[in-house]
């Protein structure tokens, strides 16, 4: 099992290591591609994913983030407007396994979404999938879903530190990446 879990994380620290520069806010970049094709309509998935720039004392077990969308995007919401984001439409990544939750607005076009897992073992790699809506009549690339989050960063990334039982603030420790998937 550690075994895996090393080289889980070692793919994942090859696969971030080109997603471009970093600031000291702990944002990446997003990889700029001047050659991005318009998203047809239809649904895709942004890919989110975390890498820790310093040794984390405890393992991750909640990250708070929002992203916003340019006009012409939606996400699914249990009552179709301003609300909860259903559960189909945001699942946990491929690192690790938690309870999704997160809000939309229609007004703001802004998720919300809280990541919280009871995983002993989670210190990066992708940790969330939100499906989205491309509608019709729209000129949208990856690029402007990345341009609009330039700056992109967890607002809050915590550990639970299981000798003290106490709560470990790991935000400037964790740096977070974007991805459009068709």
């Amino acid at each position: 099992m550690k075994i895996q879990t090393f080289l889980l994380m070692a793919s994942a620290v090859v696969s971030l290591s080109a997603c471009g520069g970093g600031g000291s806010d702990g944002t990446v970049a997003p990889a700029v591609d001047p050659n991005a094709r318009i998203l047809a309509p239809g649904s895709y998935k942004l890919a989110f994913s975390a890498i820790s720039t310093a040794r984390l004392e405890v393992p991750i077990s909640g990250i708070d983030i929002s992203v916003k969308f340019p006009a012409g995007i939606s996400v699914s919401t249990v009552t179709g407007a301003s609300g909860e984001i259903t559960a189909a439409s945001i699942t946990s990544g491929s690192a690790v396994q938690w309870s999704p939750f997160g809000s939309y607005s229609t007004s703001t076009r802004r998720a919300y979404i809280n990541m919280i897992t009871a995983q002993s073992s989670y210190r990066g790699g992708q940790y969330l999938n939100l499906l989205f809506t491309v509608g019709a009549g729209t000129a949208i690339t990856p690029n402007d879903i990345f341009a609009m989050n330039t700056g992109y960063a967890p607002y809050k990334v915590v550990g639970f530190d299981t000798a003290t039982n106490s709560s470990v603030t790991m935000t400037g420790k964790v740096k977070t990446t974007l991805e459009v998937v068709r």
